[in-house]
């Protein structure tokens, strides 16, 4: 009896012990701790590796529109770009404090992604600690959101933006007052300044508040915002008419964007085994959305119905135009801030409070195959940004008799970035002692990368000296004894390339 006793109180002794260990467990991983530990997870993911890839199109395109001065810089936008002024405004004052290289212009994106963390918390928050730091966790290492925290592009900028102005939604609706109504029309105009489909979050959320407060109480922040938005249809009915910037969505049929919008969200832009890691994403995505069905309470399901009312129209009301073919620019680009809502309800399902195991086992699951694309994209050059800094860096020394890059389409743009000097030449003569072709690898949905083809045949008058191919990128190097005279049209018949551009550089500039 004395040894069973003795027993006794030893065995009660340790679980008094391991209740204590579990209790300071518990108490350091408090939410806050726990969301600052995610939100510097996240800034160290995305400021360690910023500079892994090269400059694309579209990022060299806002370089050098900044690179114009703030005044050139507005007088070009319609030209340039098919969105309003504000993120470059801000990261025009951006460039002022860091410099105007490519990285400083990513730095701004990095930032605003990593901000963006605390704020998914707080959309998760209205229903859990735990839902919110699941939409943190989330956030953190989504594929989409850090392809595009290292962008030097708009969209991280929409994302913030529409992310607090969501959170702002939910406040109002949990308590609406004049303030929280104001807070979320400022936000929601700020998003609509950084890029024109921030109105297809706002309208749904706008209607929700219209059906649960009515008109009166909600007339003047929904009226504020739709002005804004009235005074920026003359610059986008310009953009969109000027240099038919849009006209690239098109090319790939509507059937197949919704696809990839689909899959930008759950496993970004481009991946190695993209179409079985999106699988088991969205399987599960869904086990976290059944989970929250099956063990939700009324207010954890009335909160998620919210954020799915707002996920489903924001993505139906640009597709509504593109199926009437009245205007079609649906692409996931564009439709990437709709990702909050849907990232917020899948958080929920992840932290009711019957959760159990089942939800903590589904969330580090997907954080695990999300964090896998990621690394697997920093690993593997072919799937990461057209590479044009390795193109670049493997042309030999500029020769006195100049030289011409001849590649796809648009190609001066973002070789400008890694090469002084070039201009665009699109058609005509030109004289030059060196000729290179440059190559990028294609991208192939659901597939590897086709390697980038070699060029082997020389250009009237000149002999090949030498080819550097990688995953990424193929050149091919031409040389004549003297500067002699060539045309563009002639330089795409040899190469292969109909719509190739000639990126021009000589050591005389204008010549």
């Amino acid at each position: 009896m004395a040894f069973a006793a003795e027993r006794s109180r030893l065995s009660s002794g340790s679980r008094q012990e391991r209740d204590r260990g579990q209790s300071r467990w518990h108490a350091a991983l408090t939410p806050r701790r726990a969301l600052i530990a995610i939100t510097l997870f996240a800034a160290a993911l995305r400021f360690a590796t910023i500079d892994v890839q090269s400059v694309w199109l579209d990022e060299s395109a806002t370089i050098t529109l900044v690179h114009r001065g703030l005044s050139g810089m507005l007088s070009h936008l319609s030209s340039s770009e098919s969105a309003p002024p504000l993120y470059y405004m801000l990261v025009w004052l951006w460039t002022k404090v860091l410099g105007s290289g490519a990285v400083a212009f990513r730095t701004f994106s990095a930032l605003v992604g990593t901000l963006t963390i605390p704020v998914l918390y707080l959309a998760g928050r209205r229903t859990s600690a735990r839902a919110g730091l699941w939409a943190a966790a989330l956030a953190a290492v989504n594929p989409a959101m850090y392809y595009y925290s290292q962008e030097a592009r708009c969209y991280m900028l929409l994302i913030f933006f529409s992310a607090i102005a969501f959170v702002l939604w939910q406040s109002v609706l949990d308590e609406p007052t004049g303030r929280r109504l104001a807070g979320w029309a400022a936000a929601s105009i700020l998003a609509v300044l950084t890029h024109y489909f921030a109105a297809f979050l706002f309208v749904p959320e706008a209607i929700v508040l219209i059906w649960k407060l009515g008109w009166r109480r909600t007339v003047t922040p929904i009226g504020a915002v739709a002005l804004v938005g009235l005074a920026l249809v003359p610059l986008a009915v310009g953009e969109l008419g000027n240099g038919h910037k849009s006209e690239w969505i098109q090319t790939s049929s509507l059937a197949s964007r919704i696809a990839e919008t689909v899959k930008q969200f759950m496993v970004g832009l481009y991946g190695p085994v993209e179409i079985l890691s999106a699988a088991v994403m969205g399987l599960l995505g869904a086990a976290a959305v059944l989970l929250l069905l099956r063990r939700g309470d009324s207010r954890e399901r009335a909160t998620a119905a919210n954020a799915a009312i707002v996920g489903v129209a924001a993505l139906l009301l640009p597709l509504l135009p593109a199926i009437a073919h009245v205007l079609d620019v649906f692409d996931g680009r564009n439709v990437i801030a709709v990702w909050i809502p849907w990232a917020v309800l899948i958080a929920i399902g992840l932290g009711i409070k019957r959760a159990g195991r089942t939800g903590a086992v589904v969330g580090i699951a997907l954080c695990c195959v999300s964090l896998a694309v990621v690394a697997a994209i920093n690993a593997i050059p072919g799937y990461q940004r057209d590479n044009w800094r390795g193109a670049a860096s493997a042309l030999p020394t500029l020769p006195s008799g100049g030289r011409a890059v001849l590649s796809e389409e648009n190609s001066s743009l973002p070789l400008s970035i890694y090469l002084p000097g070039v201009r665009s030449l699109r058609s005509g003569a030109l004289t030059v002692e060196e000729v290179d072709v440059v190559t990028l690898r294609n991208r192939r949905t659901g597939r590897s990368p086709s390697p980038p083809a070699t060029v082997r045949h020389p250009p009237p008058g000149f002999l090949l000296v030498g080819i550097t191919a990688t995953e990424s990128y193929a050149v091919s190097r031409f040389r004549a004894p003297r500067p002699i005279p060539t045309t563009v049209a002639r330089l795409r018949q040899s190469a292969h390339i109909s719509d190739g551009e000639v990126s021009l550089q000589s050591l005389r500039p204008g010549s």
